[in-house]
């Protein structure tokens, strides 16, 4: 009756984490990586690496579960509360003919859920473990009303995606564990729109991680290592009906890829006293891989149109969509500590310090991100022994692009309206429930 009791709660606890995530709205966020993927841990600043002792181990270090027992789960979701990009002009901003621009526009705000659900198992006997995380650490939305003077470049920007960990999980000793497991990625949605045409696609890939804990009594040191994963993305390019030429309305199956980064964190905890824990973290993201977004188009047609608008504004003619990324590797570092002021209560800081991979003179307003600091503050509460409650706010401020460096590319579609003032901000706001037994 016990086993058939555990194995209907391990059932209902992957369906349960499942249904969070696709029932909530896909991660979205102004840039391209999420990095709170649970809500205890971002208080601490994500810097979890090295701590990895509740069910998002799954997600932060696999190997960390090897010090657990039995059953844990958690489910849970960030609201990413953003008031929007503003943009203005400045002295550096011109359009067709070198012509000074002046104008001033607000993305469109937006509150988005990143879920996130968790589960682990270990078995003290014989020092076998299992975890799986399924949560959405990338995305991106950018809403910019057709009035912006970067219109012909970008009107909306969207990625969505799921990912999914499975890991296996090995005791070494008492003070060393490792894990390995493997990464899928399916993108659901990839929009790059502006006023000239609209295209969508989907696709999905496979990667691979790994990862080790050191746990002694005085410090712990924790490694976790995610490869790449490109991903084929295959959709449709719709041009806008209203541009009768060169485009007249056509529409063709367009393919590109997107190659998800591959990633490096290191992690050092300790604790000072009972009550304090101690973290930070050095995380390594190779944002080389985003060096290019290249459309292909199927339709003849098509590519004969796009070849025809390339020639109108002097620009190369391809017949295909070409847009430079080249953004540059980045690490970010984050500190973290958590304060157990009572038996069943939990205080929690944190704070980021992340660089942006964006170059300058490869800007694009679809991404408007810049080098960015986080300041966190959580709170836990243990209901009973088995059940915790943590809930989480953050803020994230980012430094203030002041674009001059976009390049004239061509007589009449310049580069140089990307020039401009960028101001971003986010509000966090996230709830997790964690369950053991």
């Amino acid at each position: 009756m016990q086993s058939m009791t555990m194995k209907k709660l391990h059932r209902y606890g992957f369906m349960l984490c499942a249904a969070v995530v696709f029932s909530a709205q896909s991660a979205l966020a102004g840039g391209f990586q999420i990095g709170e993927m649970a809500t205890r841990a971002s208080g601490m600043g994500s810097a979890f690496t090295a701590v990895a002792d509740d069910a998002s181990a799954a997600w932060h270090n696999p190997a960390g579960v090897a010090f657990s027992t039995g059953n844990q789960a958690m489910v849970g979701s960030d609201a990413l509360i953003i008031p929007g990009t503003k943009f203005s002009s400045n002295s550096s901003t011109k359009g067709v003919g070198g012509a000074p621009i002046t104008a001033a526009v607000d993305a469109k705000s937006k509150t988005f859920f990143a879920p996130h659900g968790y589960y682990t198992y270990m078995d003290k006997q014989s020092g076998l473990g299992g975890a799986i995380s399924i949560n959405a650490p990338f995305g991106l939305e950018t809403n910019w009303p057709e009035t912006s003077p970067f219109k012909t470049k970008n009107t909306f920007s969207r990625i969505q995606m799921l990912m999914i960990n499975p890991s296996v999980v090995y005791k070494i000793n008492d003070n060393l564990s490792i894990a390995a497991g493997v990464d899928y990625a399916f993108i659901n949605n990839v929009d790059l729109n502006s006023t000239l045409q609209d295209m969508n696609g989907n696709g999905d890939g496979w990667g691979a991680n790994a990862a080790i804990l050191y746990k002694s009594d005085s410090f712990n040191l924790g490694v976790s290592y995610r490869s790449r994963i490109k991903v084929d993305i295959t959709g449709r390019a719709i041009a806008k009906s209203t541009l009768a030429t060169p485009f007249g309305g056509t529409s063709s199956t367009a393919n590109t890829s997107l190659t998800l980064p591959d990633q490096v964190n290191i992690g050092l905890a300790f604790r000072p006293s009972p009550a304090w824990l101690l973290s930070f973290d050095v995380d390594w993201v190779n944002w080389k891989t985003f060096d290019a977004i290249n459309i292909t188009f199927d339709n003849a047609a098509y590519r004969t149109s796009v070849s025809n608008l390339q020639a109108a504004v002097g620009a190369t003619v391809t017949g295909q969509t070409n847009l430079p990324e080249n953004w540059k590797a980045t690490t970010a570092f984050r500190l973290g500590a958590e304060w157990a002021y009572s038996p069943t209560m939990r205080a929690r800081f944190g704070y980021v310090y992340d660089p942006t991979p964006i170059s300058d003179k490869d800007f694009s307003p679809a991404i408007p991100g810049n080098d960015r600091q986080i300041f966190s503050v959580g709170y836990g509460y243990d209901i009973n022994p088995q059940a915790t409650i943590d809930l989480l706010y953050a803020y994230v401020y980012f430094s203030k692009r002041d674009q001059t460096a976009s390049p004239v590319t061509a007589v009449g579609s310049p580069n140089t309206v990307k020039n401009g003032v960028y101001k971003s901000n986010v509000h966090i706001l996230a709830l997790s429930v964690s369950y053991k037994f």
